[in-house]
């Protein structure tokens, strides 16, 4: 059995996204999102980002198409100014915090979605092909191009194939996970996706930072396809994306608000500047943004409950008891502290060592990770100095 680590470097080969563009690096965001037509999109909401960047970084409005910083930094400045307002008990300024913490989510993801809404990645299909059954996948990507390939195959569904069951799968509406659906291939996703979802993050009663639905914070729904306008946020569904995509807003939850008591109806007030023209679509069901853990220092998994802990569980397993270890594109960077203690963990409840391969362009920090921190000895790890792109050839990997 074959675990295949997978990183940002798989899917940076992607070269079908109709935007003409490829994914971006993490200081790339900014001015990637400004080139994409959803920046000229009223209903695109970046207000927040832009005053709380005139407020703190003295940025202009017009200077936000050229803003260069890191958005792993910026994601991560915010979040230290939330946790500090959340401690002091500064109300207003943790809503603004707030505010700016989930458009940056919002923006994040709305990125990603753009850019691999094309055809299938033929590196992606190549990649699963010779995919052998029980075989599994890591992956700290948030895009889809893997689950799109993966459905197309036959060999994986998403109502089994995600380990953890979603409370529901969008397909041209909401509808319960079929245990019947089996999955060949287990893929373990250790950031979110952007097709998971979940419901708005809000302040709850108690002034701490809560989800809006009834529920446990756990539950997660994923989006697959539609080919009909769906309810969402003030009806803004915007056409036009393949499956496993979809535009700026994501479709409405089946659930329910955790703020509606008994005997009362909820309401909804929805600010819009003048320039913003209303939705024409159903406004039905808890509105729901990404389920990511965003590109931050202190990464918050355990907001979601045990979601994450069970995903990391089972990746632990799956590198603890793989014949041979694959990485594909991912570099180890400093920021996934978590992902070093992932495989040291695993590698000391080994009894055997397993064979690694290493593909990527700048593979030797990465060979010296495994030989100095892993204890892997030298003979068991093989580097091949390549991209994973449509010519790859991945029979070099047995």
């Amino acid at each position: 059995m074959t675990c295949y680590v997978v990183g940002a470097g798989a899917s940076k080969s992607y070269e079908k996204s109709p935007t003409g563009l490829l994914m971006p690096l993490a200081k790339e965001f900014f001015q990637t999102f400004s080139k994409l037509k959803i920046s000229e999109n009223n209903h695109v909401l970046v207000g927040h980002i832009l005053h709380y960047l005139k407020e703190f970084h003295g940025l202009s409005y017009s200077e936000f198409s050229c803003f260069e910083r890191d958005i792993e930094e910026l994601h991560s400045e915010v979040e230290s100014r939330l946790n500090e307002a959340l401690i002091s008990g500064d109300h207003a300024t943790r809503i603004q915090l707030l505010s700016v913490y989930n458009q940056l989510t919002f923006l994040f993801t709305s990125v990603i979605n753009e850019i691999q809404n094309g055809n299938p990645s033929t590196s992606h299909i190549n990649f699963i092909e010779n995919l052998m059954p029980q075989d599994s996948i890591i992956t700290f990507n948030w895009d889809t191009l893997i689950d799109r390939a993966l459905l197309i195959s036959g060999k994986w569904h998403c109502d089994t194939g995600y380990i953890c069951e979603p409370s529901g799968i969008y397909r041209d509406g909401w509808q319960n996970s079929d245990p019947s659906k089996t999955s060949q291939i287990r893929l373990i996703k250790l950031h979110g996706s952007s097709n998971w979802l979940t419901s708005y993050v809000v302040f709850d009663e108690n002034e701490e930072i809560s989800f809006s639905h009834d529920g446990a914070a756990d539950s997660f729904f994923v989006y697959e396809s539609t080919t009909k306008p769906y309810p969402c946020y003030d009806g803004r569904y915007i056409p036009g994306y393949v499956d496993f995509s979809y535009g700026y807003y994501p479709p409405n939850l089946p659930a329910n608000s955790k703020f509606t008591r008994e005997g009362f109806i909820e309401m909804r007030v929805v600010p819009k500047p003048p320039f913003a023209p209303n939705g024409s679509n159903n406004r039905s069901g808890l509105t729901s943004m990404p389920l990511i853990i965003p590109p931050v220092k202190h990464k918050q998994y355990n907001m979601y409950g045990e979601l994450f802990n069970q995903l990391w569980r089972n990746a632990e397993m799956e590198l603890a008891s793989a014949d041979k270890i694959a990485i594909l594109g991912y570099s180890f960077p400093a920021t996934d502290v978590r992902a070093t203690s992932l495989f040291i963990n695993a590698f000391m409840r080994r009894e055997s060592i397993p064979e690694i391969v290493i593909v990527n362009p700048y593979p030797d920090q990465i060979y010296s990770k495994f030989k100095y921190e892993f204890g892997v000895p030298s003979y068991k790890i093989n580097t091949i100095k390549e991209c994973m792109t449509e010519d790859f050839d991945f029979q070099k990997l047995f």
